[in-house]
């Protein structure tokens, strides 16, 4: 189920009122109740609890507590069966988001730990290559014994010393 056209009006509305971190911030903190609320957030998924019920919990709880906007946005959400699905509207609006501002994230693996200057280094040569602000996260994994591989949501880059005795042995392979 794609709920990109659900954070899509959110992220357009909040854009219009040029609040686009207010609203994430607000809609975070929302999905984290979800996520803690496992009781709550089945109750707002089941189908056999009225749209009226779910609305005055709703009420209840965020009317007063809420961005009026928010709260609205919220009401809908009830209206079209999706309540229950707030944290997986957050992550879609943080992609809605990143799309609009060009950014991608990335995540860079090494044997060991990398210097603050190596990762700089490495992100600007990714963002050069992808014409995108690079939101970078880095991930040690001793197996690779040496170099680096980046991950994005297209490619990989893998110039690991992994990777290379993997190619080597392939190649000695397939030679006889």
């Amino acid at each position: 189920m794609s709920f990109k056209p659900y954070s899509l009006a959110l992220y357009e509305l909040a854009k219009d009122k040029d609040q686009v971190p207010y609203y994430m911030e607000q809609l975070k903190k929302l999905s984290d109740i979800w996520k803690e609320n496992e009781d709550f957030l089945k109750a707002l998924r089941h189908p056999k609890i009225t749209r009226r019920e779910k609305k005055e919990w709703i009420s209840q709880l965020f009317e007063s507590e809420l961005d009026p906007l928010l709260y609205r946005y919220l009401l809908v959400m009830v209206e079209h069966d999706q309540i229950g699905y707030i944290p997986e509207i957050y992550e879609a609006f943080i992609e809605v988001y990143k799309e609009d501002q060009n950014i991608e994230s990335v995540l860079i693996e090494s044997a060991c730990p990398l210097s603050e200057d190596q990762i700089r280094q490495i992100k600007t040569v990714i963002e050069k290559k992808l014409k995108k602000n690079i939101e970078v996260r880095t991930n040690v994994v001793p197996e690779l014994i040496a170099g680096v591989r980046v991950r994005t949501k297209d490619f990989v880059l893998d110039n690991s010393m992994l990777s290379r005795i993997s190619n080597l042995k392939e190649k000695l392979e397939n030679a006889y």
